[in-house]
């Protein structure tokens, strides 16, 4: 509602890659999957060295990502609400993004 009030620009976006490509912090592996079973060696396991969709740890991981992300870029991380960051220009533009999950809007003064 403040956004409308204040005149704001509002874009929203799904993240479609959003559990993906995140390193692991620890050790997961998997059974070979259907269709892509190494022949002669379908009794192996695979490592996963990147986070996948369906892996518990897969939004944790995001998360983390996410965050680091967000600050790098200059945004300062709501300790009110999780999914919302704030990143304040000296020229005093605004740029409030609110994240749940892989869904994602944007909203500021310029």
């Amino acid at each position: 509602m403040a956004a409308a009030l204040e005149g704001w620009h509002i874009e929203r976006l799904n993240i479609k890659s959003a559990f993906l490509f995140r390193q692991l912090d620890e050790e997961i592996y998997i059974e070979q999957p259907e269709g892509f079973k190494i022949h002669g060696q379908e009794q192996k396991v695979l490592r996963l060295c990147r986070a996948i969709y369906g892996l518990k740890q897969a939004a944790l991981a995001w998360w983390k990502e996410l965050l680091a992300s967000m600050c790098k870029i200059g945004f300062e991380h709501s300790q009110s609400d999780a999914g919302i960051f704030i990143h304040k220009a000296k020229n005093g533009d605004i740029v409030v993004t609110m994240i749940y999950v892989d869904d994602s809007g944007f909203m500021g003064n310029c």
